[in-house]
């Protein structure tokens, strides 16, 4: 089995056109949340690619102390290990238009499903697309709020979890001639 942390050399453009060649090649429209579930479903053919067991839109289950927070909890892509069934990887893919205030609940609804898993050491994945080059959020202040936790709706303290990995990407799509979306490039972004 490949490692989550082998992860960049499977986010490819090549990768997204063998699996989804509307995205790459043909074109989609920019309408309801077209652009969403292609990024869903590349991410988890990502996750089955490289041997995991990865399913998207992936409730997180009401339990243990966080069980109450928040209603539904819902990653975009979830990974499991097949040999011992553990969550390894997390992941969200969002629009994202210039502003921090897009990715923040994200990163939030990310920590708050690896708490409601107990998976502690899975990696987290934060996707967001863009139409065209637009500013970079602050990954660090995204990080900060993994590392540190977040006050939920009602006051709940959700804390943070400093040893664990925030990976970023950007997915940049273009408008072509037609009018048509086409995903022009995958950029790993916020190292640390």
């Amino acid at each position: 089995m490949v490692e989550v942390g082998d992860l960049g050399s499977s986010l490819t453009l090549e990768a997204a056109g063998a699996h989804l060649p509307m995205w790459t090649e043909w074109g989609v429209r920019d309408v309801g949340h077209l652009v969403h579930s292609l990024g869903c479903t590349f991410l988890t053919a990502v996750g089955r690619d490289l041997g995991f067991a990865a399913v998207s839109e992936v409730p997180a289950p009401r339990e243990g102390a966080l069980a109450h927070v928040e209603e539904d909890v819902r990653s975009d892509s979830v990974w499991f290990d097949r040999q011992d069934h553990r969550v390894v990887l997390l992941a969200e893919f969002e629009r994202y238009c210039g502003k921090q205030k897009d990715l923040g609940p994200k990163v939030e609804s990310l920590l708050l499903a690896q708490h409601r898993w107990g998976c502690s050491g899975a990696t987290l994945l934060l996707a967001y697309w863009s139409v065209g080059l637009v500013t970079l959020p602050d990954h660090d202040n995204l990080r900060e709020v993994v590392r540190s936790g977040f006050l939920a709706t009602g006051g709940v303290r959700v804390p943070g979890n400093p040893g664990v990995r925030l990976l970023c990407y950007q997915f940049v799509v273009r408008a072509g001639n037609d009018g048509l979306l086409r995903l022009d490039s995958i950029l790993r972004r916020g190292e640390s």
